[in-house]
């Protein structure tokens, strides 16, 4: 009897305390989810402690407004606990539309249950996508090459570059 109503006490504790709004492990999810889950705790440090490259002041990141961004990261990869805070910090500053920015979070097989990755070439997250008039023209894939805004910068601009795994 005893460890039935322990066993009771703790589903009614648990269930209370799971916020699935919270819990997404994989799917698409709005930026103010890497602030808030409890599955990305280490997002609001990172971003907090990234300072930019002055390179994002000294440069016209225009063109970056011509794109979309798809961004495919890991809650439980340390290259997107590195990668994702600062690329979400230089567009924040860039002032980059959120609804230019989608956000998918994949498992650890790099799949989803709703297969937005499906036909991406997913093999490194995080792995951040440059869209433009719907193409993709170019990915920026688990680290950049030299710094986050001046790898962005080239891609936008129409400047060489090559990922790590190109």
């Amino acid at each position: 009897m005893k460890n039935y109503l322990l066993a009771i006490i703790f589903i009614f504790f648990n269930s209370c305390n799971n916020n699935t709004s919270n819990d997404v492990i994989d799917g698409q999810v709005e930026k103010n989810y890497l602030f808030k889950s409890g599955n990305t705790k280490w997002f609001p440090k990172n971003y907090k402690l990234y300072e930019t490259d002055i390179f994002l002041n000294e440069n016209n990141f225009g063109n970056l407004d011509n794109f979309i961004i798809e961004l495919y990261m890991g809650v439980r990869c340390h290259d997107s606990e590195r990668e994702v805070p600062r690329l979400i910090k230089i567009l924040n500053e860039l002032k980059f539309s959120d609804e230019k920015l989608k956000i998918y979070l994949l498992k650890r097989d790099k799949t989803s249950d709703s297969g937005f990755e499906k036909g991406k070439n997913i093999t490194n997250t995080p792995t951040i996508i440059f869209y433009r008039d719907s193409m993709e023209i170019n990915r920026i894939v688990e680290f950049p090459i030299e710094t986050l805004e001046r790898d962005i910068y080239k891609i936008i601009n129409d400047i060489e570059y090559r990922n790590a795994y190109y």
